[in-house]
């Protein structure tokens, strides 16, 4: 990969990805040390869809490999988003009420090689 398509490549999708995975990491645990409260379920849920958005539009950047463990990772967050807005939907919460759901299996394997490209690029 040349100099300047890494250069894009970071600027345009890696970084901004990379901001994302610890921001929602941040905001998972705050969900589950805290009572799984909505305010954080819905910090997690902004976080999933930016993370889904910025794969889906800048995702034909990233070398093959990754392309596949993006395409994994996108998969499972449109599930989620789904469930998450069903529930939100079902009546008016509060930023201290317990929000929780059963979601699809998350793709530890693909999120987490595609989370160590993006940050091993960052470095």
């Amino acid at each position: 990969m040349s100099t300047l398509a890494q250069e894009i490549l970071i600027s345009e999708l890696v970084g901004p990805l990379s901001m994302h995975f610890r921001r929602g990491e941040a905001a998972y645990q705050n969900l589950f040390s805290d009572g799984r409260q909505f305010l954080f379920a819905k910090i997690l849920r902004d976080n999933n869809y930016e993370i889904r958005n910025a794969i889906l539009s800048k995702g034909h950047l990233l070398p093959f490999e990754q392309q596949q463990n993006a395409i994994e990772l996108v998969a499972h967050l449109d599930i989620w988003l789904e469930l998450w807005e069903h529930l939100a939907a079902t009546k008016a919460h509060q930023p201290e009420d317990k929000f929780s759901f059963e979601s699809c299996k998350y793709p530890q394997e693909a999120a987490t090689s595609l989370k160590e490209f993006c940050l091993a690029l960052c470095k």
